[in-house]
């Protein structure tokens, strides 16, 4: 609305209501070249899913990366059209710059933290992670290849892992096998298994992003960027007693192998009543002293929650070299027969 030559505001007319002096609407008119800043909210935590299923979470964004019958673009979904015979040299050479301006237009780089959670033996993980622009604040959690998956498999996870270490992203590491064998028991959704476990993992990690991020970043400037994790979810003082037994329940279940010599830093985030924190703190110490002493460094994070049922997730530094050795007698199997696949293949 035009201003009258003192400066009231004013409706449409021609004098001004208030000292009656004439309007000019020519004037008004350099006014509305200037176009009001948008500034969307994207969110605190955006996930995004590689070649594995979308997982059912409360966030503020989940998107998902794959491969399919044809290419489907959607805010949520980037389907790439499969390719016969396909490996990730050819998803990597036919669509990073698709994948790129998707990721800025659905503004996954917009959030304050992202996960991706990545199936590492699927040929598209190499493109989304050579697609991912530098950011900070961002995780990746790697569904990996074993002793038991085939030379390719082990190959593009190979290849996948390097990708995300070499730019200096943090993984934490889940093996094939022990996401086969993951299950859990909430008294809400009884049984869950595969990827229903993986989201039920997850809750309490992405609810506790701003954390997680914090001790995987203090990792990373010790040179720490590989992690596993062992985990307890839905946990009670009925089935493992006290907190120290939880703590050594869930030591034997790590989500890949390990030697102990490869170990450097060990972290706890607790989910639980308040008048269990206590509890739980003096146990992750005694936990870390006792199998862990020369780590690098350890800390012990605590959220209140509700339920009479508790997680613990405790999250592992390793040294890199251990889980890509693993990997290499696959990756060089492959790369014999087909030189061009080989981890120099991505800029």
């Amino acid at each position: 609305m035009p201003l009258c030559p003192n400066g009231h505001n004013q409706r449409l007319g021609l004098k001004c209501q208030v000292c009656g002096s004439p309007l000019s609407y020519r004037e008004a008119l350099s006014d509305l070249k200037v176009l009001p800043k948008v500034k969307p909210d994207f969110g605190k935590t955006s996930i995004l899913t590689v070649g594995y299923p979308r997982l059912s979470l409360s966030t503020d964004y989940v998107g998902e990366v794959l491969s399919g019958q044809i290419d489907v673009r959607t805010p949520t979904t980037f389907q790439a059209a499969s390719i016969r015979g396909g490996s990730w040299l050819d998803f990597y050479n036919k669509y990073l710059g698709e994948l790129q301006r998707w990721l800025k237009i659905v503004g996954f780089d917009k959030a304050s933290d992202r996960i991706m959670v990545v199936n590492t033996k699927d040929p598209v993980s190499v493109l989304a992670l050579a697609a991912l622009p530098k950011l900070e604040h961002t995780a990746v959690l790697a569904l990996t290849a074993d002793q038991d998956s085939t030379p390719i498999e082990q190959n593009t996870s190979y290849v996948a892992l390097s990708l995300a270490l070499k730019r200096g992203l943090p993984v934490v590491a889940f093996s094939e096998s022990f996401e086969k064998e993951m299950i859990y028991f909430t008294e809400d959704r009884g049984f869950a298994t595969g990827p229903f476990a993986m989201s039920r993992l997850l809750e309490p990690l992405v609810g506790a992003a701003d954390d997680l991020m914090d001790l995987l970043e203090r990792d990373l400037k010790l040179g720490v960027k590989l992690h596993c994790i062992s985990a307890i979810v839905a946990g009670s003082k009925a089935v493992y007693g006290n907190a120290a037994n939880a703590f050594t329940a869930q030591s034997y279940n790590m989500s890949v192998g390990t030697k102990p010599d490869e170990y450097r830093t060990v972290h706890c985030l607790a989910f639980s009543n308040g008048e269990n924190q206590g509890e739980f703190e003096k146990s992750f110490g005694a936990y870390r002293s006792r199998k862990f002493k020369g780590a690098l460094n350890a800390e012990f994070r605590f959220r209140q929650v509700s339920s009479p049922l508790y997680d613990v997730m405790t999250i592992y530094g390793l040294k890199s070299e251990g889980l890509l050795e693993g990997l290499a007698d696959g990756y060089n199997a492959i790369v014999g027969s087909v030189p061009e696949l080989n981890v120099d293949g991505v800029r």
